[in-house]
């Protein structure tokens, strides 16, 4: 029996690329179900365009909410998903392409696990900073609980997801994360080794921020211990209160393995303070270094050393917040 997916779209102030994501959607070589937008209250001509291919084309059933509000785009997906009556979720963004068949690929990826995510390859028109990282990722929930490994845009989730979600969780993570930090603690993602879609990037976007250089030399690598040294002083508590949010999260799912015992260990220990506490979050990150990096690390003697420093370089990843402490 064939599954049904619905693909979820929010849009604010997209008109100048939508078309363009829109047909990519549109004739996608597997049968899109239902194409839910939700608009964040946009003001510029997305609607007008929304509108033009909900009368244009009779399949997908296409429907446009608009908010009352603006919400942001993390309330605004998890709203969107939650209207969603497929089997399957496909999240969208609304200025990227997608590979015709990208959804084909995901539902014979997925199999029976509950998330499935692929390589994306960013471009550029307008001069933005682009990086694409070739390197299969690790996407265990020792991983998963640092950084995701799957942008919001390469996602195919089953539904039933989406009610396991717990609401007070729903403040404090992404939601591409929080989805992956779920799916991670019961084994249940997959990854499709294609690039599959063409992520977009513009000075304009909501997500885009300067690549950092991660190039593997001295001169780099010591210009990165100042850096992250002086963020993790600058961001130490935000740190702890976001690993104590993970591990309470870990916490209150059902499934239990080695593998979500030992991110419920990290978390642990990342959340708290004191030498002992930091020695053996020390000792943890050496010992599973082949599953706390993006890739695992040829070279152990490099693995090992990058282990030691990672509960203190580990607060590059949310260098976004920055600016909640400087409010």
């Amino acid at each position: 029996m064939e599954r049904k997916v619905s693909v979820i779209m929010c849009t604010y102030n997209g008109a100048k690329y939508l078309r363009e994501q829109l047909e990519t959607i549109i004739h996608q070589t597997y049968p899109i179900y239902e194409l839910i937008v939700q608009d964040d209250c946009s003001t510029d001509n997305t609607l007008e365009i929304l509108k033009e291919y909900s009368g244009k084309y009779p399949s997908p059933i296409m429907y446009i909410h608009v908010n009352q509000f603006v919400m942001g785009a993390n309330e605004n997906f998890f709203f969107a998903m939650q209207r969603a009556t497929g089997d399957y979720i496909a999240i969208s963004d609304q200025d990227d392409i997608w590979e015709l068949n990208k959804i084909e690929k995901q539902i014979e990826s997925i199999g029976n696990n509950w998330l499935s995510f692929h390589f994306s390859k960013p471009f550029s028109e307008d001069g933005a900073i682009t990086y694409f990282d070739d390197r299969k990722p690790n996407y265990g929930i020792e991983r998963v609980i640092f950084q995701g490994s799957a942008p919001g845009h390469t996602i195919l989730l089953k539904k039933e997801v989406i009610s396991m979600i717990p609401e007070e969780s729903k403040k404090y993570f992404v939601y591409d994360h929080l989805l992956q930090m779920i799916t991670a603690a019961y084994d249940k993602i997959s990854f499709c080794d294609q690039i599959l879609v063409h992520q977009r990037r513009h000075f304009n976007a909501a997500t885009y921020i300067v690549p950092i250089n991660t190039q593997l030399n001295i001169v780099n690598s010591i210009k990165t211990i100042f850096r992250t040294l002086s963020l993790y002083v600058e961001l130490r508590d935000i740190l702890s209160s976001r690993f104590d949010k993970i591990y309470q999260l870990l916490k209150s799912l059902s499934e239990e393995n080695p593998n979500k015992a030992n991110a419920e260990k990290l978390a642990l220990y990342q959340s708290q303070k004191g030498v002992i506490c930091y020695l053996k979050l020390t000792a943890l990150c050496i010992k599973l270094r082949k599953k706390i990096f993006y890739t695992e690390i040829k070279n152990d003697f490099i693995s090992i050393l990058r282990a030691i420093y990672f509960p203190i370089s580990c607060v590059d990843y949310i260098r976004y917040m920055r600016k909640m402490v400087k409010r």
